[in-house]
């Protein structure tokens, strides 16, 4: 019993609890010692029945990516993501079922893909969203190999569409303001925090009293963040204002509620899009406070690093593609300096490059 060899095979030999047995070929004696400890581990922990079924479905060849759709939304992506993020899935798995969810696990090929790709593109969805898509069918069927139901994922090494890089408008510090100024004052502090720490929406709605620090002038967002990584970010004059804007009160621990429900809130769309429309600026979103944050201390010097550290991304290249972009003036003022026959780094370079450092002073 055990990993032996068989007329010339390797071999997984083992009985089940139930006095079953399994006797399965594998590539060779790694692949047949993982699976023996799997069982093994199974058989300890108590979910043998469940390795034992999907083992089975294996040795049948009956499993498509529909049935086992429900299977990685249930037991793999509920579990690990937010629900943001699953639902993310279960919409791109609605997309990709009809048109490819009878194949089998170990049947789908790179060809499928392209196929899908043509028929999403033909149906003029976006790349973006069709990249979404494809990340969700290649994950599935790598969690597909890591449960032991399929050997290798196929399209692991499938290339994802160029997506195109769009161009968000620059807004003005003044177009900011106004829209701000024009939100009803019960929510109005939130998006001065939001404008001031370059937080998400989300950070900021779940925003605690224990996460602030007013002596050190930082604020630790620990709650709801995309990474679920905690991060530091300075808290100006203007950020200690929004957080002590509405008093604490008992049973709240939230440092931004609803005065009616006197809790968090849960969604403050309605109170920003009035106020946008109000002032004539509909395509000002609450991201753009965000992406404004970071190209005002990218422009004033601040550390491309710090930046990346304030707003909690994985990779400084997704600081400098997305949040981080110099404004054409800014860059063509600069080159005019070293035509002129000046430096980068002029007085006025390095003046605002240090009042990009002390911004962040509270960072590191």
């Amino acid at each position: 019993m055990g990993v032996r060899k068989y007329r010339g095979q390797i071999v997984c030999d083992k009985w089940w609890p139930d006095g079953s047995r399994t006797i399965r070929v594998c590539g060779n004696r790694t692949q047949a010692k993982q699976l023996l400890d799997r069982i093994n581990a199974s058989i300890a922990d108590g979910t043998w029945q469940k390795l034992k079924e999907q083992l089975k479905l294996r040795d049948r060849g009956t499993l498509t990516l529909k049935e086992f759709s429900k299977t990685y939304i249930e037991e793999y992506a509920k579990v690990r993501n937010k629900k943001k993020s699953w639902l993310r899935k279960q919409t791109s798995l609605n997309a990709l079922n009809p048109f490819m969810g009878r194949v089998k696990l170990e049947a789908i090929t790179p060809s499928h893909l392209h196929n899908y790709v043509r028929h999403r593109k033909l149906k003029g969805l976006s790349d973006a969203s069709i990249n979404r898509e494809l990340a969700t069918i290649k994950h599935l069927l790598t969690y597909a190999v890591d449960t032991g139901l399929i050997e290798s994922n196929a399209v692991e090494k499938f290339r994802n569409l160029k997506e195109e890089q769009k161009q968000r408008p620059r807004f003005s510090d003044e177009e900011i303001q106004s829209v701000i100024d024009a939100v009803s004052p019960d929510c109005r502090p939130i998006f001065i925090f939001i404008r001031e720490t370059g937080c998400r929406r989300e950070e900021a709605l779940s925003l605690q009293h224990w996460q602030v620090h007013e002596e050190s002038e930082t604020v630790v967002f620990s709650e709801d963040t995309k990474s679920r990584k905690y991060r530091y970010a300075p808290l100006t004059e203007a950020a200690l204002e929004a957080v002590n804007a509405l008093p604490s009160i008992g049973g709240c621990p939230y440092v931004f509620y609803n005065l009616k429900s006197q809790d968090r809130w849960h969604d403050c769309r309605k109170p920003w899009e009035r106020a946008r429309a109000k002032v004539g600026l509909p395509e000002l979103q609450v991201k753009d406070l965000r992406r404004h944050f970071a190209i005002d201390l990218a422009e004033n010097g601040a550390n491309m690093h710090d930046i990346q550290q304030v707003l909690g991304h994985a990779s400084v290249a997704t600081t400098e593609r997305h949040y981080a972009q110099f404004s054409p003036v800014h860059s063509v003022k600069k080159i005019l300096r070293v035509l002129q026959g000046g430096k980068a780094t002029e007085p006025e370079e390095e003046t605002k490059r240090k009042q990009g450092e002390k911004v962040l002073r509270k960072v590191r």
